[in-house]
């Protein structure tokens, strides 16, 4: 069950014999339900607190982590599936040489080592949005990029925050890029995103 406000987090358990170590979060949308799996990179990783591999003997928590599910129509009206482990992005926070909206979906709330969304927790069901207003300058841009490495970024007027278990969004304009756990999707038009509770074994 995905964790409640002040539960404990995770179950001892005897140490697998069989545990997948992971590099990225890009790797960790790769395991399966059934793998035991050990963060030594990534966003969730860094979530977590950057938990040491576990030792192969003796005991270790099992964490369960909630996985992001998404769907993208693409342009030639096909669609595909993928799983996400800590974010999907729209655009970029800082946008050079156009102003455009920066929308991020994140699982945990660090998002390439910044804690965009200080609340998010990576079970509990639902998964954070972040939504960066298009008019809002570079300067200020650079300015919430900076303090969001503590979390500061927030509140602020042009940046919005909610916490959902549904999201979806089309493609405005056609310079709009999509990215999911940092990887390039190209000729997309349409993201859904749904969650998948307790997807991930990780142990720590």
């Amino acid at each position: 069950m995905t964790i409640r406000k002040g539960e404990e987090w995770g179950i001892r358990i005897p140490t697998p014999t069989s545990v997948r170590i992971v590099n990225s979060d890009a790797d960790l949308s790769k395991c399966s339900r059934s793998d035991f799996v050990s963060l030594c990179s990534g966003d969730i990783h860094q979530t977590l607190g950057s938990p040491r591999l576990v030792q192969s003997e003796g005991e270790c928590t099992l964490l369960p982590i909630d996985a992001l599910h998404v769907v993208v129509l693409l342009l030639d009206g096909s669609s595909q599936n993928f799983t996400a482990a800590s974010r999907i992005e729209i655009n970029s926070f800082l946008s050079l040489f156009s102003r455009k909206r920066y929308v991020c979906v994140t699982n945990g709330g660090i998002v390439k080592g910044r804690n965009l969304t200080p609340r998010a927790h990576p079970n509990d069901g639902r998964f954070d949005v972040i939504a960066i207003d298009p008019s809002m300058s570079h300067r200020n841009r650079l300015l919430a990029h900076k303090k969001a490495a503590t979390g500061t970024h927030l509140p602020h007027p042009q940046i919005s925050v909610r916490q959902v278990d549904t999201f979806n969004s089309k493609k405005v304009g056609r310079e709009e890029s999509l990215a999911i756990d940092g990887i390039t999707i190209a000729d997309w038009t349409e993201i859904s995103v749904t969650i998948l509770p307790d997807y991930w074994q990780v142990v720590v």
